[in-house]
């Protein structure tokens, strides 16, 4: 940090600009790891930098909100989260008030709470269409899909998510993997399997297009949660698996690249196979590890559900 502190006032923004865009991008592919200290070090930059530096601390403040995000420290990650919102509303930024609106409410989502979810990206919906942010438009109405998944609206929910499919190639919209994932469960809730089956192929192809090792777990879990359903293996590509080898996968991923709150979530749902379709005991010891990732997590909606259900 001392050359930055040596450094004049323009160079120094440019540093923190610079680790806030690779820490989000980190964070962006799922790689909390190098994220975190990235984002760290923009926001002791932006501080070191004063008024000169709010917006780059606003900046940071979120990257920090994204790096715990994608740990899995919920809480941690909404309080950094909300201070990065509030000083954008001072700021005046509406469009990244909208973004750290959706960001909210990832986190709520991502914890469990779909009804939190649900009011932060219809709150960031409202202002995207407000100003004309078309690519955040199709991103919160996604979002706000998800979280109908989760409250089990799975009619409306699929309509969202088709309305963004059918707009995003006019947009150049990146996030397809994670719309189509969201369909699938959508489908599935509805008992649709088939065409579930193939929304979850498409999050799965695309995913590894991109590079984004979120969507590639998230979309081996839901492929684990077909073919359970199916009570038989799913091809992807060439290879041909079982629910067990789907949930293996999703959790080997989630593993690898620090994604807890998303390994528990692959965990409980495998042990929800193999209460259902295959070794009892080995799903009772995967069921209580997952909720107790989920505890730990400070994931209560998460444990509230596994409760009801044990």
């Amino acid at each position: 940090m001392r050359d930055a502190a040596d450094a004049g006032v323009p160079a120094r923004i440019e540093l923190a600009r610079s680790l806030n865009l690779q820490s989000q991008a980190s964070s962006r592919l799922g790689d909390a790891h190098a994220a975190l200290p990235m984002a760290d070090q923009a926001l002791a930059l932006s501080n070191e930098l004063g008024a000169a530096g709010r917006s780059e601390r606003a900046d940071s403040l979120k990257s920090l909100g994204m790096a715990y995000h994608i740990q899995g420290r919920f809480e941690r990650a909404g309080e950094f989260k909300r201070q990065a919102l509030a000083l954008y509303r001072e700021l005046g930024n509406r469009r990244m008030v909208g973004n750290m609106l959706n960001s909210l409410g990832e986190t709520a989502r991502l914890r469990g709470d779909y009804r939190e979810a649900f009011a932060h990206y219809r709150e960031a919906l409202a202002i995207a269409r407000e100003i004309g942010n078309r690519n955040g438009e199709l991103l919160y109405l996604g979002n706000l899909g998800a979280a109908r998944v989760g409250l089990g609206d799975y009619a409306t929910a699929e309509g969202d998510l088709r309305q963004v499919i059918a707009l995003a190639s006019a947009a150049g919209y990146f996030g397809l993997s994670e719309v189509y994932r969201f369909l699938s469960e959508a489908l599935l809730g509805k008992g649709e399997t088939g065409e579930a089956l193939v929304a979850a192929h498409c999050a799965l192809a695309l995913g590894q297009k991109i590079e984004n090792q979120e969507h590639i777990g998230e979309a081996w879990r839901v492929l684990g949660l077909i073919a359970s359903r199916l009570s038989e293996a799913v091809t992807t590509g060439e290879e041909t698996r079982d629910a067990g080898e789907c949930f293996a996968e999703s959790l080997r991923v989630f593993t690898r690249i620090g994604m807890e709150a998303e390994r528990a979530r692959a965990l409980r749902d495998w042990a929800r196979h193999e209460l259902e379709h295959g070794d009892r005991e080995r799903g009772r010891a995967m069921w209580q590890e997952a909720r107790a990732a989920f505890d730990s997590l400070g994931m209560e909606p998460e444990v509230e559900r596994m409760a009801e259900k044990t």
